[in-house]
């Protein structure tokens, strides 16, 4: 709700790029979770993949969907 999220992302992001001079970032989210990919598509991360059930979760495997950004793109 009031971008807490958002923020922490945006910091990992820039430090990691920065700082860490990392070439790719990137995060893995739980497919029923839009309101987390949001955040990396609003960073400008891209949408790369679909793990099909790649996590067990309360009491079911789950996909995960993986965004990245690359230092070159930001």
């Amino acid at each position: 709700g009031p971008g807490v999220g958002t923020d922490a992302a945006r910091l990992l992001t820039t430090f990691a790029f920065r700082e860490r001079r990392l070439h790719r970032v990137y995060a893995r989210v739980r497919a029923d979770n839009e309101a987390s990919a949001r955040i990396w598509e609003k960073l400008g991360y891209r949408h790369e993949a679909t793990h099909r059930e790649a996590v067990f979760h309360e009491g079911g495997h789950v996909d995960l969907e993986l965004y990245a950004a690359l230092a070159e793109e930001r």
